[in-house]
């Protein structure tokens, strides 16, 4: 039988926690099979709260319960559902609770669990109450103290958040260490490590003149690996106090590294758990993103020291607060680390292809939900990136200094303190003297707003009026929509390129649009000028502003901002695209597109644009983008004419495009920096359009790529072209891939997800092949990602084959996964939640195997929720 049906959780429903603890000390002994877990708790009652003491639990076995050094019988307490309740409580009180755990048996990998040969904790959202009993929620904060012990030949290191504050040698091989954290935190922040493992050390001396120890730890051999990670983590606390402002405050920042994690890591106070994917880089097997990614995650968890660890959520509902916040933050960290336009081109891209499609899907929600089951299905794009976008918002409506002014305040008014999305925006409103009651609804509503914009040129008055409409779709939820706060961050351009002066101090101007319509007039503006709308993307909306082929190509190629170049470009190719695809249902002609690929032609030719926003501008708008486009979304009809696009404009420019690949390959000597990433990501954008070609001149090029890299990015990116071509050596190719670098597990993740990212008809068979290959771990997430993730979240193609092999392939999985870690089979599940945008043959056999999904027995309350909210809203 399935689950219980799960508790739906309401943000209005919230009540203060009855007690608050004042001061907590853990004391473990650690073992794989079994770990001992000492609680004690100083406990108060919270004033004007009433009702029994209720602590969550989950998968452990309570030893004893002592009240004020009293145990408690069986009588005095009542364990159900996961939760202890204990009555008949004083105000002020101590409780200790001992219970034991098994961290090898722990799959699911919250709370305490092994991976390889460490012990490691993951406790957000509610891992905690796996290790001990505990009031797990975000609004109780607590001093801990924690004493760690365990055999040292084990576990010869031991780390906790805080600082160390003593260690020693005890009896039969033991030793232990305690250590203190003066920072007040919730339970998702705490964290222990424990194991062998090896140590990267170096400092960094902050404003004040403190000097901080920062260390990586690590398993095995790979600790010079590290060596880039601790870089990107210096610029990162160097630039959060040149930019914001922000300190570090304790003498120690440790951070490790594991193989088997649920996340991409995690901001714990002092002592960050990561993925090992996102530290381990060195230019041998780590490509130019896999760089970036290190860079920008390490700086993400570094941030989060402020806005998440030092001013933390009061309830789940606010986990935009400290997650879009901080991927704000994150994003301006790496906008001026690199590029800042194609760094803005890249988030905008990555909202489209996957938010924007959240936002019609079953399970779309607002930036701040109302309501959930589980809140692990909650970490989204709407929260994370979306959320990052409303942030981004208010310091465009503030004006930067403004927007500062209140982030400053922000913090020192709720410094140690839990608290909520609107206290976020209040000391916005006290720092700027604006209203942004009618902004909060960019956090209370769900769906993407759709502006249509309308120009019109008045030349007896010099005048140019531009109205604007706004409109949001209905979304699962029901609601209807009021209307948005929207910046429109606008310029003008003259049909020769020019800018046209417009505001009152800089060409540009911020509209704001706060009615269904409104129309804005630009005076002094001598003939028919182009609007240049949503500069720097100002707002998370769609934009239809209906401008001829020829007043996007000019923005294309003037405009100044690089977000509009991309944007224009994209436009025409979307509109090509489209135009293609309705000529072929209704067995109509269209024109060669000529037009189109004489832009591109001009593009590629140009030497004054920048390798890699060059490289950008000539990239097609995804599989996933071009479906929001679509009434009822057809992924192969797509991908044949994006492909046919793509071949097109190689024939076309065919000599253009070998230029620019052979001057950007001279460039390229595998080095790790800004301008020979670029020339490689435009020489690999080159390539992947002459393997369109598919021809014995096209795979040559491939062939020499692979024999003459100079690092992962060279092997890489021509193995990922080569995969959708018909190169006689390919197979040969791909195992001389693995057997070089089978050892290093972070490659084989890429050799696993070039294989699963194939569009080619035998690309489910070899997938399916693949999790019975000896380097494929099923329960290890990175794994599971890499390949499974890769079919069901990257290769619409293959998996919507029409004959429904791609959906019974992932419900399979989700089977397997889902008693293990219901994290990995949910992430699968949510591959099914928009089906009802797709054609009608496809709509059934995703219906039909959400039905057989829901059927599997013991389902998860994760996937329950997932395939419930999928089939029914």
């Amino acid at each position: 039988m399935n689950s219980a049906a799960p508790t739906t959780v309401y943000l209005s429903d919230y009540t203060p926690a009855a007690f608050m603890i004042e001061q907590s000390r853990l004391v473990f002994r650690l073992g794989f099979a079994s770990t001992e877990v000492e609680a004690t708790h100083q406990v108060q009652r919270n004033l004007g709260t009433s009702g029994p003491l209720e602590l969550n639990f989950n998968d452990l076995e309570i030893i004893s319960i002592k009240i004020d050094g009293k145990e408690l019988d069986k009588n005095d307490f009542a364990a159900k559902d996961n939760l202890l309740v204990i009555r008949d409580i004083p105000d002020r009180f101590q409780i200790t609770t001992s219970c034991r755990i098994c961290p090898e048996g722990n799959t699911a990998l919250e709370g305490l669990y092994k991976s390889r040969n460490i012990l490691c904790t993951q406790c957000e959202a509610e891992g905690f109450r796996r290790i001990t009993p505990s009031i797990d929620r975000p609004d109780v904060l607590t001093r801990y103290h924690v004493r760690i012990e365990a055999p040292k030949k084990e576990f010869p290191v031991l780390l906790c958040n805080g600082n160390l504050v003593d260690q020693g040698e005890l009896e039969q091989g033991w030793h232990y260490a305690e250590w203190e954290d003066p920072f007040p935190k919730p339970t998702y922040l705490f964290a222990l490590v424990a194991g062998p493992l090896n140590c990267l050390e170096d400092s960094f001396t902050t404003m004040s003149g403190r000097n901080v120890s920062l260390r990586f730890y690590v398993e095995g051999d790979d600790i010079e690996q590290c060596q880039f990670a601790m870089q990107s983590l210096k610029q990162a606390m160097q630039w959060d106090e040149q930019e914001w402002n922000r300190e570090y405050d304790l003498d120690l920042y440790n951070v490790v590294a594991v193989r088997d994690f649920n996340m991409g890591a995690m901001e714990n106070k002092s002592l960050n758990v990561f993925n090992t994917t996102y530290v381990l880089a060195d230019e041998s097997f780590a490509t130019d993103f896999n760089f970036q990614l290190v860079r920008d995650i390490i700086g993400h968890e570094y941030f989060h020291n402020w806005s998440g660890n030092r001013v933390t959520l009061r309830d789940w509902f606010q986990l935009s607060l400290k997650e879009g916040f901080t991927v704000f933050r994150e994003q301006e960290f790496s906008a001026d680390m690199s590029s800042r336009g194609v760094r803005r081109i890249d988030a905008v891209s990555g909202l489209r292809n996957h938010q924007f499609s959240e936002d019609a899907g079953a399970m779309a929600h607002p930036v701040q939900p109302q309501c959930y089951q589980q809140i692990d299905n909650f970490y989204t794009a709407t929260v994370y990136e979306k959320g990052a976008e409303v942030v981004r918002m208010l310091q465009t409506l503030l004006g930067h200094e403004r927007f500062r002014q209140g982030v400053d305040l922000y913090f020192e008014m709720h410094d140690g303190k839990a608290v909520t999305i609107n206290e976020f925006v209040n000391a916005m409103e006290s720092a700027s003297g604006h209203d942004l009651s009618q902004f909060m609804l960019w956090y209370s509503q769900a769906g993407t707003p759709v502006v249509h914009a309308e120009i019109d040129y008045l030349p007896d008055e010099s005048v140019m009026e531009l109205t604007l409409a706004q409109s949001c779709p209905i979304t699962a939820d029901g609601f209807d929509k009021k209307p948005f706060m929207i910046p429109v961050k606008t310029a003008l351009f003259y049909e020769n390129g020019e800018k046209v002066f417009i505001g009152p101090e800089n060409p540009d101007i911020v509209l704001t649009l706060k009615e269904t319509q409104q129309t804005y007039r630009f005076e002094n503006v001598s003939r028919p000028a182009v609007p240049s709308l949503l500069r720097g993307f100002s707002a998370p909306v769609e934009l239809h502003a209906n401008l001829s082929e020829q007043q996007l190509a000019l923005l294309l190629n003037h405009d100044d901002d690089p977000f509009v170049r991309w944007d224009s470009g994209q436009q025409l190719f979307v509109n090509r695209i489209l135009a293609e695809m309705t000529a072929r249902q209704d067995d109509a002609e269209v024109d060669e597109g000529l037009f189109l690929h004489e832009r591109i032609r001009e593009l590629i030719s140009n030497r004054d644009i920048d390798h890699e926003l060059l490289a950008t501008l000539i990239t097609l708008p995804s599989i996933d983008y071009l479906g929001c486009k679509m009434v009822k979304i057809d992924p192969t009809a797509i991908h044949d004419v994006r492909c046919n696009l793509r071949k097109g404009i190689a024939q076309y420019c065919r000599k253009d495009l070998q230029d620019r690949y052979d001057e950007c390959a001279e460039i390229n000597q595998g080095q790790n920096n800004a301008v020979e990433a670029g020339a490689r990501v435009l020489r690999d954008q080159c390539l992947s359009y002459l393997g369109e070609l598919n021809d014995p001149d096209a795979w040559n090029i491939i062939s020499v790529q692979i024999a003459d890299a100079q690092c992962m990015t060279d092997t890489l990116s021509a193995h990922g072209i080569l995969m959708n071509t018909d190169h006689p050596d390919k197979d040969a190719y791909i195992e001389e891939f693995y057997e070089r670098w089978k050892h290093q597990p972070e490659v084989v993740d890429k050799w696993f997800a070039m294989q699963a990212g194939a569009t080619q008809p035998s690309t489910l068979q070899k997938i399916d092949e693949l999790t019975n290959h000896p380097g494929f771990h099923w329960k290890n997430p990175n794994n599971v990602r890499a390949l499974i993730g890769r079919l069901c979240h990257g290769n619409p193609v293959i998996f919507h084959s029409k004959d429904g092999s791609g959906y019974a392939f992932a419900a399979k999985w989700i089977e397997k996964l889902d008693p293990v870690n219901s994290s990995l089979s949910s992430n699968v599940a949510r591959s099914f939640e928009s089906w009802k945008n797709y054609r009608t043959d496809l709509a059934e056999l995703m219906q039909d195997t959400l039905i057989e999904i829901k059927k599997i027995n013991g389902l998860s309350s994760n996937v329950l929720e997932i395939v419930t909210n999928s089939l029914e809203r």
